[in-house]
């Protein structure tokens, strides 16, 4: 039998599940913000160098070797709660932390040997210490990424959004401590990742706490399936071209252009601060029986969404461009020129990222997560390839060139998938 779904209803539920995730996105972005300012301001060009490579680093594993688990177990769960309405055990949360948090270790034990390969930190004497600490990070960051996961697909999104307002006052913190305090390479890794452990200690402390019952128990049961391989897979190139320009940066160029580089991804990243509520709402939303059922409904979300938001996106990142000049030297004193054009640049994928939101989602509601997997890879090795080209002759704005027009290539394939599978319904 068809399960009957009230649609303006649940409609209705997600557009509230976004105010609040966005009006809690926008407190985290601003926690955020003010990180950068005390970061960019407070620490040398060496030392925030430095800190450039640790968090791309220890952000690329946390979002790369568990977020395939992650999105696995989201899209899962919320499925489930779409279908039966109700809330079960927390098995899979722990069987997906348990799996996420061994990924994260195997990806800092492979690490270790390429960053020291490569002399990624070599100028600061540091590749050992840098690949721990960041893995250390990427642990708390991951398992505070579960929490708001599991929040999120059962759809209390002022929870998950509790859980990324107090991980961002966490960082916020940890950064007033480092300026405070000697601010070197040694003292930036251990209070950056010892404020993303706590964080995703307590975190998970209390949805163990609160939620598991004395039956419940950790087993691997189809621990690492053909799913969660194409996920990793995709996540690992999705998180590999986010940072791979800094990787590229951090061996082939200096400290400063590195700096500009990290600046730049920094308010590139403010720009795009609505996308991560974004992300959350369409991850869940398209988890949900509706439209995991119907590929016309799939194909009429993808087609109304590019209509509205093409004008007000494009306003955005056309406002953006004007005033880049003016406000950039007011927020890091003129340290950092550079960053305006890097930025300018970037900002091209900004709006590609929001015209097309909705078309991973779809894919992967549709399961297609081996043209994920595929269209990433490509698209990593390609960036790659132009970054390594281009990077010594035209430095981190060559990076952003090449970036930018790869990003945007990827954006145009995947919406083009997304309506093809879906082409032979009528809108």
């Amino acid at each position: 039998m068809a399960i009957q779904v009230d649609t303006a209803e649940l409609s209705r539920a997600f557009r509230r599940g976004f105010a609040t995730t966005f009006a809690a996105d926008l407190v985290a972005k601003a926690l955020a913000v003010v990180t950068v300012i005390v970061l960019i301001r407070g620490l040398s060009v060496s030392v925030y160098a430095y800190t450039t490579l640790f968090l791309t680093l220890a952000q690329f594993a946390g979002s790369a070797s568990a977020g395939g688990v992650r999105t696995r177990y989201l899209r899962e769960e919320a499925e489930r709660v779409s279908r039966s309405g109700a809330e079960g055990p927390e098995d899979a949360f722990l069987n997906s932390l348990l799996k996420g948090t061994v990924l994260i270790i195997a990806i800092g034990l492979v690490a270790m040997p390429l960053v020291r390969a490569v002399g990624l930190g070599s100028a600061f004497g540091t590749e050992t210490n840098l690949v721990v600490y960041a893995t250390a990070f990427a642990g708390g960051f991951s398992a505070a990424e579960l929490v708001i996961a599991r929040y999120q697909a059962r759809r209390r999104f002022a929870a998950a959004s509790a859980v990324s307002v107090a991980r961002a006052g966490t960082l916020l913190g940890a950064s007033l401590v480092i300026l405070v305090s000697r601010p070197n390479t040694v003292g930036v890794s251990v209070w950056l990742a010892a404020s993303m452990l706590f964080i995703g200690i307590v975190a998970t402390g209390l949805v163990v706490w609160k939620g598991v019952s004395g039956q419940s128990t950790w087993s691997f049961h189809s621990w690492f399936s053909r799913e969660d391989g194409w996920l990793s897979f995709y996540f690992v190139g999705a998180a590999g071209f986010a940072y791979v320009d800094v990787m590229v940066a951090g061996a082939l160029l200096s400290e400063y252009q590195i700096a500009t580089l990290g600046a730049s991804l920094r308010y590139l990243a403010i720009v795009q601060g609505p996308i991560p509520a974004l992300g959350a709402i369409l991850r869940v939303r398209t988890s949900q029986v509706d439209l995991i059922d119907s590929v016309a409904n799939q194909r009429a979300m993808v087609l109304t969404w590019i209509r509205r938001t093409a004008l007000p996106a494009g306003l955005l990142i056309g406002v953006v461009i004007a005033l880049a000049p003016v406000l950039i030297p007011q927020v890091d004193g003129g340290k950092y020129p550079g960053s305006v054009a890097v930025l300018q640049i970037f900002l091209i994928t900004a709006f590609s990222a929001y015209l097309t939101a909705p078309g991973v989602n779809i894919l992967m509601a549709q399961r297609r997560y081996a043209v994920l997997a595929s269209t990433y890879a490509v698209g990593l090795l390609l960036n790659f390839a132009g970054d390594v080209a281009v990077a010594r002759q035209f430095g981190v704005v060559g990076i952003a060139v090449v970036s930018s027009s790869v990003y945007v290539a990827i954006d145009l394939v995947l919406i083009a998938l997304a309506l093809r599978h879906t082409s032979k319904v009528a809108p």
